[in-house]
């Protein structure tokens, strides 16, 4: 069932094919360094925020379905340093949750049984990703 977009970053869009997302890792961080103290143990204190890290995680079959032209266009938007957008749809892909601004930090993919065109007929991909505006970001509460 192509064409009912689960998640976009920026112009990116993953549905069911081409690009199929098979998993999302997230981790929220806050910072609660010790504090040593005379005659007694360390405390900690809470001292804020930490950096989130977000990761999509999914896999295309170019020969079949293609997703290689859309691989290479996440690498151009990594490559021209811009923040985007990370969006997410309900059920049915009708109503849009804007998860905040983003940029992407690693692209990367792994190919199984190269084809005689260089690429894999099976390409398993990951696309890591970090707040923009360092206010919290998008992270805390995703899902």
């Amino acid at each position: 069932m192509a064409g009912v977009p689960v998640l976009a970053i920026g112009p990116h869009f993953f549905e069911i094919l081409p690009l199929s997302l098979q998993t999302i890792e997230e981790q929220t961080k806050v910072s609660w360094p010790a504090t040593k103290r005379f005659g007694v143990g360390p405390a900690r204190q809470f001292t804020g925020l930490d950096e989130d890290s977000f990761e999509v995680k999914g896999l295309y079959f170019n020969q079949e379905w293609g997703g290689h032209d859309d691989y290479l266009a996440l690498k151009a938007t990594q490559m021209a340093g811009e923040p985007v957008e990370l969006l997410g749809w309900s059920a049915g892909g009708l109503v849009a949750s804007v998860f905040g601004t983003v940029v992407i930090l690693e692209v990367s993919a792994s190919h199984e049984h190269i084809h005689e065109d260089g690429i894999g007929r099976k390409v398993e991909f990951g696309v890591k990703l970090a707040s923009f505006g360092g206010d919290g970001g998008p992270f805390g509460g995703l899902f």
